[in-house]
């Protein structure tokens, strides 16, 4: 149990960098001076590099303890948080960020999968990511001090250093389901339109503070979901109808400019977002899983997500087109949930 008190605390402060970092940095990219067409090649690097990184950090983990691996990503964020304010050099960005995002998110699928168990504390963990996604989404609100994002990323490292050291595992590579691998490919549609949604929104409002209150109105909207709607619900049986409708109010957001009707498809939104996400997690984490299995449906992601850019930044289509085709992979995922 300490354990886990340990890792939730780590938790609330990276959730906050990392909310930072994941859903903004498209737009720092943009205000940096960097085109479109550029921000794209920027991430179809990162995804590239990131299937050895994601690889490094898994086995370098298992090895020594994934508690280094994450003061390591601590590090890197505070320097990732610098070079997005001051550095103009594609490349060295794209290492950063590369490195930041993932020594940071196949090491908390890893934990997600061996000390978050038990449903009462998978509940603290969401609420504790709540918190932070509302305390994050009010920074970039404020446009804080890029100096206090440094230091928080810092502080992060004191409960990572209490976490105990996890014993090493035998890495074990078993054969993914096809039909698993299938939904995994058209999820990453939907984790590429949500990674592009803030640069198109600051591209509509001008302003990265409505950006803030957009995520602000999907995170309200996601608490009350999972806390009064979610465990009424058979997914099997009515995540199609769910996800239907959250790609028809995707396709109204790319067609509306006015604020105040965003932020009202914003509330929608994060109830089509939180439904996905639940189902991905299940998806992810419903077999007994392996550090085998983590590297694997780790390459998957990042290989499918590098492939999809790579041929958008190729074609230089435009960004709201290709928001529009990633939208026909997310509409796909409606027919490919089955729990089992």
């Amino acid at each position: 149990m300490k354990n886990i008190k340990t890792y939730n605390l780590y938790l609330v402060i990276s959730t906050f960098t990392r909310n930072i970092i994941d859903l903004y940095s498209v737009v720092y990219l943009y205000k940096l001076g960097f085109n479109v067409n550029n921000i794209i090649l920027v991430y179809t690097i990162i995804f590239l590099l990131g299937i050895l990184i994601s690889y490094l950090s898994l086995k370098i983990g298992n090895a020594l303890g994934y508690k280094y691996i994450l003061i390591f990503s601590s590090i890197i964020t505070s320097i990732s948080f610098y070079i997005l304010k001051n550095s103009t050099n594609l490349f060295l960005i794209a290492i950063f960020l590369s490195l930041s995002i993932h020594t940071y998110h196949p090491v908390k699928h890893y934990y997600g999968m061996n000390l978050l168990k038990e449903k009462n504390i998978i509940s603290k963990s969401i609420l504790l990511v709540f918190i932070s996604s509302f305390i994050a989404s009010y920074f970039v609100i404020k446009e804080i001090n890029n100096l206090y994002l440094i230091i928080i990323s810092i502080i992060g490292i004191i409960p990572t250093l209490y976490i105990k050291k996890e014993p090493k595992k035998e890495i074990i590579y078993k054969k993914i389901d096809r039909s698993k691998i299938k939904y995994f490919i058209l999820d990453q549609t939907r984790v590429l339109f949500l990674l592009f949604e803030p640069l198109y929104l600051f591209i509509v409002a001008n302003k990265i503070s409505f950006v803030g209150t957009f995520n602000i109105v999907i995170t309200i909207s996601s608490i009350l979901y999972l806390y009064f709607i979610s465990n009424k619900l058979n997914l099997e049986k009515n995540y199609k109808y769910i996800n239907i409708f959250f790609v028809i109010i995707l396709i109204l957001k790319l067609n509306i400019k006015n604020k105040i009707f965003l932020l009202i498809i914003a509330f929608f939104e994060g109830i089509g977002l939180k439904t996905n996400e639940v189902v991905s997690t299940h998806m992810l984490y419903k077999d007994k899983t392996s550090l085998g299995y983590l590297i694997k449906s780790e390459t998957i992601f990042l290989l499918t997500k590098s492939i999809i850019l790579l041929i958008i930044y190729i074609f230089k289509i435009k960004l709201v087109i290709f928001m529009y085709l990633l939208l026909i992979g997310v509409f796909l995922l409606s027919f490919k949930y089955k729990k089992r």
